[in-house]
């Protein structure tokens, strides 16, 4: 069994000075190709249950696959709730075995959010379980919706509350279908020296990959949950196999496809939180922390 927690993670990915990725599960297929990849590359990750995936499948459905794949290797992999709404879908995971929960306050105000994360936290460690929360609100495809997080929140938050992670907004929206993130690095450069918390970022498919290794290298961004590319990916995968192969109608055929494609995209994103590309720039200048991209 090779279940592990979120704090072990994070410590080993700022160790490295690196990050972990949390995968976005949909499904059976997604979920395997996932751990497949990471097997192969030898990188712990993160299988997220979140309220998509909820709304298709039971939670004690989605731990136990977690729970059987996770028995079938021997990297390191977090069942996570992500987007965790309330007290009860919070506590019902922590019951099932998950070890990591992400409550969603961020719709809440600061005082609430604050409240009902100390319960929440309070959940957690009768079950010596991890806590992600968010700060700010990572909105959905529209990023007029977004609301960026007070650094002085962020102080007063973890002040009070040692949290595991915490989830930022600073420019990353989730959804989006493109890496066209334009991240606020002065933003993120305020709340990386008010906290030594981990930071996490939503939306992490609207990064892109030479951001995603600045936000880790510079910024201590020690998460991205990644799911929309894969979605994207399985269904031009899908739709590509339906009018080509006319004559594939099983079922299993046609998903053993769409697992090797998640499989080799999952294998790339995963190579690159060892920055594989961190030869293509040098430590940056005060004019580049301040824009979207390396030089």
């Amino acid at each position: 069994m090779s279940i592990d927690s979120l704090t072990n993670l994070l410590n080993c990915a700022k160790t490295r000075n690196n990050y972990v990725v949390g995968f976005v599960v949909q499904g059976w297929e997604d979920a395997s190709s996932f751990v497949r990849a990471a097997d192969e590359t030898e990188t712990d990750i993160i299988l997220q249950s979140g309220p998509g995936l909820r709304k298709n499948m039971p939670l004690e459905l989605i731990y136990a696959m977690f729970e059987k794949l996770s028995g079938e290797t021997n990297i390191k992999i977090v069942p996570h709730l992500d987007h965790g709404e309330n007290y009860d879908i919070c506590k019902k995971a922590l019951d099932i075995g998950f070890t990591s929960i992400m409550y969603d306050g961020s719709k809440l105000s600061f005082k609430e959010n604050l409240n009902q994360s100390l319960k929440i936290y309070e959940l957690t460690q009768k079950y010596n379980a991890c806590l992600e929360v968010e700060l700010g609100f990572v909105g959905y495809n529209d990023i007029s919706k977004n609301k960026k997080t007070s650094p002085e929140e962020v102080k007063l938050f973890t002040d009070q509350l040692p949290v595991t992670a915490m989830a930022v907004s600073v420019g990353n929206t989730h959804l989006q279908n493109e890496n066209s993130a334009i991240i606020d690095y002065d933003l993120l450069r305020e709340i990386s020296e008010i906290t030594s918390v981990p930071l996490v970022i939503h939306g992490g498919s609207g990064v892109s990959p030479i951001d995603r290794i600045k936000m880790s290298k510079y910024y201590g961004v020690r998460k991205f949950n990644i799911g929309t590319e894969f979605r994207r990916l399985f269904g031009t995968i899908l739709r590509d196999i339906l009018i080509n192969d006319k004559h594939i109608f099983d079922r299993l055929e046609i998903m053993q496809k769409l697992k090797s494609a998640l499989t080799k995209k999952a294998k790339k994103i995963l190579l690159d939180t060892n920055f594989k590309y961190c030869l293509l720039y040098t430590s940056p200048s005060p004019r580049d922390l301040s824009t979207s991209r390396m030089p």
